[in-house]
């Protein structure tokens, strides 16, 4: 797996990139990792682009990982995912079913994901949109 980042301070947004096959211990690893990222604040905003990227845990995991959070392990910031594939579309729609995570949007383009968040003409979307 492949993941990249940006946090744009003047938006308040986190920017996560991830490309490639994606395990379970990847995405844990990636919860891990946000908090020690330069910059972090819990506050912002985030963008996680899974395009391109191909979840090969299986799904009954995902789920049983999943149900050890509670609602108060996350941030009450809001989480825009962008997605291609139907599996990664599916473990999108589960993390905000089983954590009952109400600030989670699904989309699937970066300027869809964008101009939710009326931020459509800013320099995330070149970063979104480069590989």
């Amino acid at each position: 797996m492949k993941h990249t980042f940006k946090i744009c301070t003047k938006n308040k947004l986190i920017l996560r990139k991830m490309r490639g096959d994606i395990t379970l211990d990847d995405y844990k690893n990636l919860l891990i990792e946000a908090r020690n990222i330069e910059g972090y604040n819990s506050n912002y905003r985030v963008i996680l682009d899974y395009r391109d990227s191909n979840l090969v845990s299986n799904i009954r995991e995902y789920i049983s990982y999943l149900k050890l959070f509670q609602k108060d392990d996350y941030h009450n910031n809001t989480k825009l995912f962008i997605a291609s594939s139907p599996r990664v579309f599916v473990a999108c729609n589960l993390f905000k079913d089983i954590v009952g995570y109400k600030n989670a949007f699904i989309f699937s383009s970066p300027l869809a994901a964008l101009q939710h968040l009326g931020l459509q003409d800013t320099p995330a979307l070149q970063f979104l949109e480069t590989d």
